[in-house]
């Protein structure tokens, strides 16, 4: 509308310079307010404070593979967690890149060619960061004075006082997150599939991107399969689902993954960090 006005007014002045016209000139049309400025939806950086309480983790159902074999989501159990904040959104390329220039940080796997600096554009500043090592995640998170959850809270975050299955509850839903059911295949702005969104408000936690945690890949107390090598392998934990992952219908947020804290791919991650006792207090306690 702006620009028409502009273009109309700029032919009436024409106009009158030429004498053109003798008669009255009529009024002139009012350029429209400018619009009102949007306030993004989307906070890259804000946390959401999860109360203390009990937690559900893991689960006792079978591998969707073999309902003779348990997972390494087994046995589900209770937690204890104490209050603590974690990320709302996974971290962005934006963020991420504001990080590197400002700490001058080179990333792990820089002499590979193959980092998060090959897949980041402007056009996907607020695409979750990927092809970041664990050191990678955990040096962003300490450099903004906080740590990566452990998988304990990343579950508990995801799955709420109730232990849903999917963050917004226990039926399935192909529109409601980013896995490969949805279409995409690659990632998406954070905070795109806005009823991917846990009990508590953290959004992506199921599909978009998988993401690192601090913990070391152990069996949990009670899985059969304890002695497995790969517990012993020093690789990493991994939560949620990547925009390629298929079948995740019959998953849940109980999945664990794992990697060699090395290795490059459509990892991402988010950040938390401890409560205060004043911040705690705050949050009524799961029951």
């Amino acid at each position: 509308m702006i620009k028409k006005t502009t273009y109309a007014l700029a032919l009436i002045l024409a106009a009158l310079a030429l004498g053109a016209c003798g008669k009255k000139q009529e009024a002139q049309p009012t350029a429209q307010p400018a619009a009102a400025v949007q306030i993004p939806k989307v906070v890259p950086g804000e946390m959401v404070l999860i109360p203390a309480g009990e937690y559900t983790i893991g689960t006792n159902e079978p591998s969707p593979e073999n309902k003779k074999e348990k997972t390494n989501a087994y046995p589900e159990h209770k937690v204890k967690l104490p209050a603590f904040w974690i990320g709302k959104y996974e971290v962005t390329g934006k963020e991420y890149l504001d990080f590197s220039l400002k700490t001058g940080y080179v990333p792990e796997g820089e002499s590979e060619g193959k980092t998060w600096r090959t897949f980041f554009s402007t056009g996907k500043a607020y695409n979750p960061v990927t092809y970041i090592t664990w050191k990678d995640a955990d040096a962003f998170c300490k450099g903004m004075g906080m740590r990566l959850p452990t998988e304990d809270e990343w579950e508990a975050a995801a799955r709420g006082p109730n232990g849903s299955r999917y963050p917004w509850g226990n039926d399935w839903d192909t529109s409601k997150t980013n896995t490969a059911e949805a279409g995409f295949h690659i990632p998406v702005d954070v905070g795109k599939f806005d009823q991917d969104v846990s009990p508590f408000g953290v959004h992506d936690m199921f599909g978009n991107v998988q993401e690192w945690t601090s913990n070391m890949y152990k069996p949990y107390k009670g899985n059969p399969n304890a002695g497995a090598q790969e517990y012993n392998a020093g690789y990493r934990v991994i939560r949620g689902l990547s925009s390629r992952y298929s079948g995740a219908k019959v998953l849940g947020l109980w999945v664990r993954t794992f990697s060699p804290p090395s290795y490059l791919a459509d990892f991402g991650c988010r950040c938390a960090k401890d409560a205060t006792p004043e911040e705690a207090a705050k949050a009524a306690p799961v029951k």
